[in-house]
């Protein structure tokens, strides 16, 4: 930045204030020529070295080699399409992150809430149930991928889990008899 500062800028400013210098010198030494004239010499002086002449040197480069217009155009539309995928994948990556912060949060509100509606004792006895649940499901999908057949019901092999889905000493086939007694 220091670079800048102390090298290009100063050439910048000395550059423009003798373009400047020049633009007024001419504009004020016509003042006696026509409009044609004026525009003549700003035509000469200005226009034709800094923008007619490049130009006319792409062009040239152009016309002679059309295989070098395509793979231009070709480069052309290649990054225009990445800037706007990339602007459509910062879109939708704003968007679900957007989302799972919301359901994160929700989530610690909504258990928030519940510890403080039912009490501390409660919320830890209820997480436990709800550990070993999970901790019995993912231990008998475990198993039953392990297993050949999958059979459920033949299996000698259980993981300890929670029991049967939080229910200890319960078999598979009455995994769900506790909900069931609760209810009816």
């Amino acid at each position: 930045m220091d670079y800048i500062q102390e090298n290009i800028l100063p050439s910048l400013r000395t550059y423009s204030t003798i373009l400047f210098q020049k633009s007024a010198s001419t504009l004020l030494s016509s003042s006696h020529q026509t409009p044609d004239q004026i525009a003549t010499a700003i035509q000469t002086e200005y226009l034709e070295p800094y923008i007619l002449q490049p130009l006319s040197t792409l062009l040239d480069l152009f016309t002679s080699s059309s295989n070098l217009v395509s793979a231009i155009i070709l480069l052309l539309t290649l990054y225009i399409s990445l800037r706007i995928l990339d602007y459509a994948r910062r879109v939708v990556m704003f968007w679900v992150t957007l989302v799972m912060r919301m359901i994160f949060w929700t989530a610690v509100l909504s258990i928030a809430v519940y510890v403080y509606n039912v009490g501390p004792e409660k919320a830890i006895a209820d997480a436990g149930w709800i550990w070993g649940v999970a901790q019995g499901f993912v231990e008998d999908f475990v198993v039953a991928a392990n297993t050949a057949d999958g059979d459920w019901g033949t299996r000698s092999t259980r993981g300890s889990g929670g029991g049967s889905y939080g229910h200890a000493g319960s078999s598979p086939q009455h995994r769900y008899r506790g909900a069931r007694r609760g209810v009816a």
